[in-house]
């Protein structure tokens, strides 16, 4: 994912893998049972558990990092109970959430991760995403939250986890997907493609147009972890102008920073109506 304001560039920001699960377990849908478990064998004797793991410590950042980024979903969850944390990762989401009373269990497909999670005392099991929607009874849920998960998923599998999603949450529940904002060249280009389990980047308007379709009403997307304003590429101070290619200088410095250089994550964010 983004390496976030904060790392400008370093931890990959909101991004990247708490995305485990879809890391490699949706990673198969929509191709035939020999081609799953072939691409299954090739991934799992590059990207074992645990060095994935390893993976999300250098490069997603501290879990003091992620809470401060995941903190400022929570108060969407106020009031609800039975959240379900998709891709829970090391449980930094699933700790705000016990620190506020509200009920919530994860689910991730990556063994090493739930176990980090229950050894804190936390819910959480491990498995696939979409199996695990599909085995809970309609309306079980009170909320969903997939920080860094969806850009792991193939679209088929997306599909098929948006509608599960949608039947199995509660009327008045949310929904909450982040993902690396892909129309910023520099979340793309500095995070997107540094993650090998990534699977296809998500325009926010098409994952808000996919979360709509799938049923959910009051769909939003949220931006965050902007880019430093004091690294975007600078204009040439007011003081200094002197000419009129000083002007369209500026011009195109402000174009390409709102294609280079704007925010690194959005959410895409529903209402189970």
């Amino acid at each position: 994912g983004a390496a976030g304001a904060t790392g400008a560039m370093g931890a990959e920001g909101a991004t990247g893998a708490s995305g485990a699960e879809g890391a490699m377990g949706a990673m198969g849908a929509g191709l035939s049972a020999e081609a799953r478990s072939a691409k299954a064998d090739a991934t799992g004797a590059a990207l074992d558990s645990y060095k994935y793991v390893g993976f999300e410590d250098r490069f997603r950042g501290s879990q003091l990092d992620i809470r401060g980024r995941a903190a400022a979903y929570v108060p969407l969850f106020e009031g609800a109970s039975d959240v379900l944390d998709v891709g829970c990762g090391r449980g930094e989401f699933l700790d705000l959430l016990r620190e506020r009373g509200i009920p919530a269990r994860g689910v991730d497909l990556n063994d090493e991760m739930a176990a980090v999670c229950r050894e804190r005392g936390l819910d959480a099991t491990a498995g696939d995403a979409l199996s695990h929607l599909l085995s809970l009874p309609d309306g079980s849920l009170g909320g969903l939250i997939a920080l860094q998960v969806v850009e792991h998923l193939e679209p088929a599998y997306l599909m098929r986890f948006l509608e599960a999603a949608y039947h199995k949450l509660r009327p008045g529940s949310k929904i909450v997907l982040e993902t690396i904002n892909p129309a910023c060249w520099f979340a793309f280009f500095s995070s997107y493609i540094r993650d090998v389990t990534h699977v296809r980047p998500l325009h926010p308007e098409t994952l808000q147009y996919l979360v709509g379709a799938s049923g959910f009403q009051r769909v939003s997307v949220r931006y965050s972890a902007p880019y430093p304003d004091e690294l975007k590429l600078q204009e040439v101070p007011a003081a200094e102008r002197k000419t009129a290619k000083d002007i369209v200088f500026n011009e195109n410095v402000e174009k390409l920073n709102s294609l280079i250089f704007t925010y690194l994550d959005y959410a895409a964010i529903g209402e189970r109506m």
